[in-house]
């Protein structure tokens, strides 16, 4: 399916808007050690194991760089429901690239969890689900920053709403501990609809595409072992990517729920080209018939 998207045709591809301009760098890899080494700790935390749960070795890797304004977020790891690699600048387009079917399946619990909090939910696909365990010294809260992306903003927002997740201690309905500002799940469309942002310059998410810029705390937690799963997929289909860029998880004291770390609002900019929304409109009717 990718292919199809990457053969759209050489007039939708010709109003692609690559950038060199951002700085930031990904660097695919699921080895534990440089994933928790990028993800945080310290500070009366301790990551002591992350592993892939689910997902193709492509979905997974770490990211230095997203530092030019008027988005930015410190250095972490990136989960996408496509090629990692993929969520820099150099890939942005109008056309809707990137847009990578890793042939992964769904995981149980997004699929549990969908139905009744994720707009129009039939299936999760292409599941990067990552799970790290770790240890609180003493009693805590812990938070963490992130930004959600999709290229499925601003077409497809209602009908393949893509989300991120996140699984505290389990991975029940009510294990699922983020949120958006309006204590949903964070998802296209519903998430993006108050705190949207297409200005951004370092990642694929940008103008007509969208991300979301948030933090999370959880309740206080006791110490000992946790485990936290993230997990970014595609929803009713296995195209369009989407990704989670997270960074500095950690002990400490916060508001519980997501929204703490405030959102960079943008006007949504859907003055597309037309004839890049003509072959995406055309390749998402053959995708998905």
């Amino acid at each position: 399916m990718s292919k199809l998207f990457r053969t759209i045709g050489g007039a939708a591809y010709a109003v692609m808007l690559a950038t060199s301009a951002s700085a930031m760098v990904v660097t695919t890899t699921t080895n534990g050690t440089t994933l928790g080494t990028a993800l945080g700790g310290g500070g009366g935390l301790t990551i002591n194991s992350v592993s892939v749960a689910n997902g193709a070795d492509a979905q997974f890797g770490t990211y230095t760089g997203f530092t030019s304004p008027p988005v930015t977020i410190g250095d972490g790891i990136v989960l996408s429901s496509g090629d990692a690699a993929e969520t820099t600048a150099a890939f942005h387009s109008s056309s809707g690239l990137p847009s990578t079917d890793e042939g992964q399946s769904g995981t149980a619990e997004f699929d549990a969890y969908g139905p009744t909090h994720i707009t129009n939910f039939s299936s999760s696909n292409d599941v990067a689900a990552l799970t790290v365990n770790f240890t609180l010294s003493a009693p805590s809260q812990v938070g963490f920053n992130f930004i959600f992306g999709s290229v499925e903003f601003p077409v497809f927002t209602s009908d393949f709403t893509d989300a991120f997740l996140a699984f505290l201690d389990g991975t029940g309905t009510a294990n699922q501990v983020v949120f958006d500002a309006s204590n949903q799940a964070v998802q296209v469309g519903g998430s993006f609809a108050s705190a949207l942002t297409t200005a951004d310059t370092n990642s694929a998410f940008s103008d007509p595409h969208g991300l979301v810029k948030l933090q999370t705390f959880t309740n206080v937690l006791s110490a000992g072992a946790h485990t936290l799963t993230f997990e970014v997929g595609d929803v009713n289909d296995h195209v369009l990517d989407s990704a989670a860029f997270i960074s500095d998880l950690h002990a400490g004291q916060g508001t519980v729920g997501t929204g703490t770390g405030g959102a960079v609002p943008e006007p949504a900019s859907v003055g597309l080209v037309g004839i890049g929304i003509a072959g995406l409109l055309w390749a998402r009717r053959k995708l998905v018939s």
